[in-house]
């Protein structure tokens, strides 16, 4: 495909994102993200972004089905899921951001639709517990929720843990070695489930690596400078940083086209999103160039992006800055392709 080829066809993709909020997406708002990258990277990186957000981008439609497909299992709620629904409490327990609001209003809109019944109800005795939310990146947050709400919880019950996207590496650790342990001891079972799932989880799985994580790159002095930060900030930790990406990993391409691909849009993204990390006077601790991590690292590196919004967690070539802002702004300094909203915390 060619550039306007491609430049449309993405544009077509995320034509939903944040539409009402936003001014809506357009050919010359992309060909304006991209036209910040070098000129020799920009039209691979077009060609790849059209790639991934085919793939990984969930649209309205694509939430929507996902959602009545979870509401009409016969797995979760037997063969008349109409009469088992309103035996189920659907938690609204979520401390920050309104993505658990969103998804149980649209998860209404559906068992009115199939049903004509309502989610929103008191409860006294549930038979079970559906959590919602759009991905689980580390897991802390569905840690820290079902943990502070886990009293209330009727005991030889069961709660269900939906995403629209998870990461491996956050089911693996606050899932699988703290949740379940800690529901296990109100004998409360868990049971996880998503639409897109994010094989990460190094230690487990080298064959395999769905996030952005860059190879070693030498020649960029605002990647080294964010490298001694990194360092620095681990020796005082006395923790071993997670830096550049290993040649054996991954030994199977699954997130990207192909190996090369992924080894030039890494690097680019790298690159840029050192330089907005450089802008700041007072950077967070946790924004990192591929995306915000409290681990010391150079960036989660997710790729989930909704028709809602783009989690911190993903490249910040992708959502940082604001160019409304005055030149002086460090926001004005770069252009991003999915407007980001702030989540707030509830309490």
């Amino acid at each position: 495909m060619n550039r306007q080829n491609l430049l449309e066809s993405i544009t077509t993709t995320i034509s939903d994102y944040r539409l009402g909020e936003i001014p809506p997406m357009t050919t010359d708002h992309v060909d304006r993200w991209v036209s910040q990258f070098d000129n020799d990277e920009q039209l691979i990186i077009l060609a790849e972004m059209n790639y991934l957000l085919s793939k990984y981008y969930i649209s309205k439609s694509k939430a929507e089905s996902f959602i009545t497909e979870i509401l009409t299992s016969e797995i979760i709620f037997g063969k008349n899921p109409s009469e088992v629904i309103p035996s189920f409490q659907f938690l609204d327990i979520q401390r920050k951001g309104s993505s658990q609001k969103d998804l149980l209003r649209l998860a209404n809109e559906i068992t009115m639709r199939q049903y004509g019944i309502t989610i929103n109800k008191p409860y006294s005795q549930p038979l079970g517990y559906i959590y919602l939310d759009d991905c689980l990146f580390s897991g802390i947050t569905v840690y820290y929720d079902i943990e502070r709400w886990l009293d209330q919880a009727i005991p030889n019950t069961t709660i269900y843990l939906i995403f629209l996207g998870r990461h491996i590496s956050g089911v693996s650790y606050y899932i699988d070695r703290k949740l379940i342990p800690l529901a296990q001891r109100r004998s409360v079972s868990v049971n996880t489930g998503s639409f897109l799932k994010f094989d990460n989880n190094i230690s487990s799985n080298q064959e395999i690596y769905e996030c952005l994580w860059s190879k070693e790159i030498f020649d960029d002095e605002l990647v080294n400078n964010f490298v001694k930060i990194v360092n620095e900030n681990s020796a005082k930790k006395s923790v071993n940083p997670r830096i550049f990406r290993p040649d054996r990993l991954p030994n199977t391409e699954t997130l990207f086209s192909t190996p090369e691909v992924r080894n030039i849009v890494e690097s680019a993204f790298l690159r840029k999103g050192a330089y907005i990390t450089s802008l700041p006077k007072n950077r967070q601790p946790s924004m990192r160039p591929m995306g915000y991590e409290y681990l010391e690292s150079l960036g989660f590196g997710s790729v989930f992006i909704t028709y809602r919004n783009i989690a911190n967690n993903c490249p910040l070539v992708l959502w940082w800055g604001d160019t409304s802002y005055p030149s002086s702004h460090p926001f004005s300094k770069w252009y991003p392709l999915f407007p980001r909203k702030v989540n707030q915390s509830t309490n």
